[in-house]
């Protein structure tokens, strides 16, 4: 991935989703994932996306905004959390 700064980026589905869903984002740690991003409206999560290994926030900020465009485009929910921690317990 090309390396930007935050201020390169524009965003375009996250502000979308965020002033048309009045959805909340939250980057951190999901147990036992450590690290990954969520894209909700109240309880309902539209976008998980766990961060790869040396993925920047940045980077992961830009994936987040493409799957909050796929999502919205098409309805659909993007997660990749949920099958992690069902495979990890399931080890």
């Amino acid at each position: 991935m090309k390396n930007s700064t935050i201020a390169d980026v524009p965003f375009r589905n996250i502000e979308a989703f965020v002033d048309g869903t009045r959805g909340q984002i939250t980057i951190g740690e999901i147990p036992p994932i450590r690290s990954a991003v969520l894209a909700a409206v109240g309880k309902k999560v539209r976008v998980a996306l766990l961060r790869r290994e040396k993925e920047t926030v940045s980077e992961l900020l830009q994936r987040l905004d493409v799957a909050l465009g796929q999502a919205l485009s098409s309805n659909t929910v993007i997660d990749e959390v949920l099958p992690e921690i069902q495979r990890r317990r399931s080890r």
